[in-house]
């Protein structure tokens, strides 16, 4: 696949992300949802955010992101922003496969870059919280802001988003008649990270995975995965429904 590509001449790189902020409050529902009516409306600004992106970013212009903080922040908004666009392009009623958007290339930081290697940068940061909280478009990933993320409090949002990843029903699936917990592949894939961390912390060698994610849960999360103790955890399908009305 050719990479998609934005006229970026006479572009100043800039962490500037308003025209973001724009779509996102006319674009995502107060469910998280990605309005599809809306998109069209948001199109110019959406593309506009894109090609400044594809000019700024933390290996382009270290300068202007000095902190892990502001690094985090850009790559969290540009995985919003592109999931958006991709997701603009498809049939929400035939999800297109998880490889067409997580592998579809694009102009970021200066280089090419596609979702799934955003998450590979957000991971090699050795903290896999940082690309299980990165907004996605599709049910099997955390969901998308109703704006743009901030270096203020980029890491409160953390925990907060992976708590929402858990508690969501259509992201972390509990069946009752199977006795299995549905874990969404992009937690799947650092289970043994997990689960170290969970034996290093509490001594549990015996621990389920279900009771790894305890401790990153809470409220309703919290409930559910309690009430799912003793089920069998599996990966949910990598395809995921599109987030879209």
């Amino acid at each position: 696949m050719s990479p998609i590509r934005f006229d970026t001449a006479g572009l100043s790189p800039k962490a500037d992300y308003a025209n973001l902020s724009a779509v996102l409050k006319q674009c995502v529902t107060g469910n998280g949802l990605l309005d599809r009516r809306e998109l069209a409306d948001c199109a110019e600004r959406l593309d506009a955010q894109l090609a400044l992106l594809a000019v700024t970013g933390p290996s382009a212009n270290p300068a202007l992101f000095p902190s892990k903080e502001d690094a985090l922040t850009y790559w969290y908004n540009a995985r919003a922003a592109w999931a958006i666009k991709l997701a603009a392009a498809s049939d929400p009623n035939e999800p297109p496969p998880a490889s067409r958007l997580e592998d579809q290339p694009f102009i970021l930081d200066g280089r090419t870059m596609t979702l799934r290697a955003i998450d590979a940068t957000l991971a090699a940061e050795g903290d896999w919280r940082w690309p299980v909280a990165a907004p996605g478009i599709r049910f099997c990933r955390a969901g998308l802001p109703d704006k743009p993320f901030s270096p203020a409090d980029i890491r409160q949002q953390i925990p907060r988003r992976i708590n929402d990843l858990l508690a969501d029903p259509r992201r972390t699936v509990i069946d009752v008649d199977r006795q299995e917990v549905r874990i969404p592949p992009i937690v799947w894939q650092f289970r043994d990270q997990i689960m170290e961390e969970h034996r290093r912390t509490y001594g549990q060698s015996e621990a389920t995975f279900v009771t790894a994610l305890l401790p990153y849960a809470h409220g309703r999360a919290l409930h559910r995965l309690q009430d799912a103790v003793g089920y069998r955890a599996v990966e949910a399908p990598a395809q995921g429904k599109l987030a879209m009305k």
